[in-house]
């Protein structure tokens, strides 16, 4: 099980990205594996963040929908809410904060029980258990 980040979901979706054809493989590969490819509510909302700053809004949220209409977006559970907690409270007692965002979508991946999939795993590097794979 594959949980896409923000990372490979604006390569996937960018008409000029130089990493367009490098996450589509990625894609790929993992169909081909059977995975099955979600991404997070959080995810989603980054997505709209890039959308608000675009000149061209309206383009944007059209190709996001489609782009999102082929994955299961997870929502934020109780269980991944208290994950989420105990995670950021050790980050910050390591001495080794992470974004909330990033650690909302480890959390939320974690919960499910599914791999994260990004091109930034320095992001997520100190979060124990989560199983990151690059692209």
């Amino acid at each position: 099980m594959a949980c896409l980040d923000t990372t490979i979901l604006i390569d996937l979706g960018g008409r000029t990205s130089p990493r367009k054809e490098q996450a589509a493989r990625k894609i790929e590969e993992l169909a081909a594996k059977g995975q099955t490819i979600v991404t997070t509510r959080f995810n989603v909302a980054e997505l709209y963040v890039g959308i608000s700053r675009s000149h061209h809004p309206k383009e944007g949220e059209k190709a996001v929908q489609t782009l999102l209409s082929r994955f299961e977006i997870l929502e934020f559970s109780d269980a991944a809410a208290r994950l989420f907690g105990s995670i950021t409270g050790f980050l910050q007692q390591m001495g080794k904060p992470a974004g909330d965002m990033d650690v909302l979508i480890a959390a939320t991946a974690m919960v499910y029980g599914h791999t994260l999939i990004t091109r930034n795993s320095k992001h997520f590097r100190h979060i124990p258990h989560l199983i990151v794979e690059e692209y």
